[in-house]
């Protein structure tokens, strides 16, 4: 029997926006209308990287509150420069996302998966795998599942390459009080570099994501998802702050 979809090489990013399970109709509708500009955005995002990616590469999956992000890379196997693009547009979608109100934590995965926007199905290894890790973290953020984790350091051993502005390792807390070690989504750098920055003129990045956090309420039993959050800021901001040191360092021999 012929299959009504065809198998696919690629990444896939599944996303699901906190607290939106309690939303109220009101809550409902300001959740969709902020969903949608942040799509679009990501949408002139995609159309601004042209040369590195086509946007019919590039599927995207609504159910409830949950996004599915799928990068179709055509070739056999995924390769550092295809990894580089997909965690540009993840950066771009979770500050985005912030900004408009929404918090987004998942997770990304590398393999073969099977597509198609039509009958709006997505499913195979790389779906699984992004679906066992989605929900457990304990924060803001997007991680890599372990499995891409490893094909992300592989590409970094066969490269020598450092990628600290995209993604860094980190120990991912857990909803369960563990934690895991991981590449993560590095969101926190677009905030300290104004022209990147969804509020360039913020003078204070920290100030800005501890207001944008502070917007939302904070329920009995859920306060350790924003201080995670914010300890992932903290740590992206000072690996940030010595990235600069060091270049100003070297400027000056």
């Amino acid at each position: 029997m012929k299959s009504p979809v065809n198998k696919k090489v690629g990444m896939v990013a599944i996303l699901d926006a906190l607290g939106a399970a309690t939303y109220g109709d009101k809550e409902i509708q300001l959740f969709l209308e902020s969903r949608q500009r942040v799509l679009n955005l990501l949408g002139k995002k995609i159309e601004g990287m042209s040369e590195r990616i086509d946007r019919s590469e590039l599927l995207i999956f609504t159910f409830n509150d949950t996004i599915l992000i799928v990068y179709q890379t055509g070739g056999s196997e995924v390769r550092m420069g295809e990894i580089d693009t997909f965690f540009v547009l993840l950066r771009k979608f979770l500050c985005d996302s912030l900004a408009q109100g929404i918090l987004f934590r998942g997770s990304v995965a590398i393999g073969s998966f099977f597509a198609d926007n039509k009958s709006n199905t997505v499913m195979g290894q790389a779906v699984t795998d992004a679906a066992a890790w989605y929900e457990k973290a304990d924060w803001m953020g997007i991680q890599a599942t372990p499995r891409a984790s490893m094909i992300i350091d592989r590409w970094i051993a066969a490269s020598n390459s450092h990628k600290a502005h995209l993604f860094f390792d980190y120990s991912v807390p857990l909803k369960e009080g563990k934690t895991i070690a991981t590449k993560a989504v590095n969101w926190p750098r677009v905030f300290c570099i104004p022209s990147m920055s969804p509020f360039p003129d913020a003078v204070n990045p920290r100030e800005k994501v501890l207001e944008l956090l502070s917007n939302h309420s904070v329920p009995l039993g859920t306060e350790r998802k924003f201080f995670n959050t914010l300890a992932f800021f903290d740590e992206s901001e000072k690996k940030f702050r010595l990235e600069k040191k060091a270049k100003k360092i070297l400027r000056s021999r």
